[in-house]
C-alpha cells in the first residue's frame, strides 16, 4: 500500500473493468486512470481494515473451485427442482465459524450464498455459528466439512487473518 496507490489491485481491477466497458479511446484510457486512483482513497476508510492477500495463486484456486461449486449446484438444484419435491430434504444448519476477521466472514458467507442450494441466514452475536439453509441435506456433518475445507480454509491460508 501506497500514498498514490492505497490498493493497488483494486485499482487495477477498476482500470480494466473500465477499459474493458468504455472501449479503448485515449480520453477512456485516461478517465479508467483516473477514476482508479480516485475510487480508492475516497473509499480507503471503509477498507482500511482488510487483510491483505498472501497468495495469490491460492486465490485464483479458490475462485477456481467456487466457479466449479456454483455450475455444478446449478446442475444439481435443476435436478432436484424439476424432479419430485418429496426428494427434497431441505434443512437449517448451523457450522461452526473459524475466522476472525469481519471482512473475512462476510466473504465467506457470501461464497456459500453464491453456491445454488445453499444460503446463510443469520451469524451468531459472537460471530462463532452460522446458521445455514440448505435445499438438500443428505449428511449434516459432511456439508460442513465440505464448506469449511473448500471455502473456510482457504480462506484463511490466502488472507493475512
Amino acid at each position: 500500500m501506497t500514498k498514490l496507490c492505497p490498493f493497488p489491485m483494486l485499482s487495477m481491477a477498476l482500470a480494466s473493468a473500465w477499459r474493458l466497458l468504455e472501449g479503448f479511446s485515449p480520453l477512456h484510457l485516461a478517465s479508467a486512470c483516473l477514476f482508479a486512483i480516485i475510487i480508492p482513497f475516497v473509499i480507503a476508510p471503509l477498507l482500511g481494515g482488510l487483510p491483505g492477500i498472501r497468495s495469490v495463486p491460492g486465490a485464483i484456486r479458490l475462485a477456481g473451485h467456487v466457479v466449479w461449486d456454483i455450475v455444478i449446484a446449478n446442475i444439481t438444484v435443476a435436478r432436484l427442482v424439476l424432479g419430485p419435491v418429496s426428494r427434497l430434504r431441505p434443512a437449517f444448519v448451523k457450522v461452526p465459524v473459524t475466522v476472525t476477521h469481519p471482512s473475512v466472514i462476510s466473504l465467506f458467507m457470501s461464497m456459500i450464498s453464491i453456491t445454488p442450494g445453499s444460503i446463510p441466514l443469520e451469524l451468531s452475536p459472537d460471530a462463532r455459528t452460522m446458521l445455514v439453509h440448505v435445499l438438500d441435506l443428505e449428511d449434516e456433518e459432511a456439508f460442513i466439512a465440505k464448506i469449511k475445507e473448500r471455502y473456510e480454509r482457504p480462506l484463511m491460508e490466502i488472507l493475512e487473518c
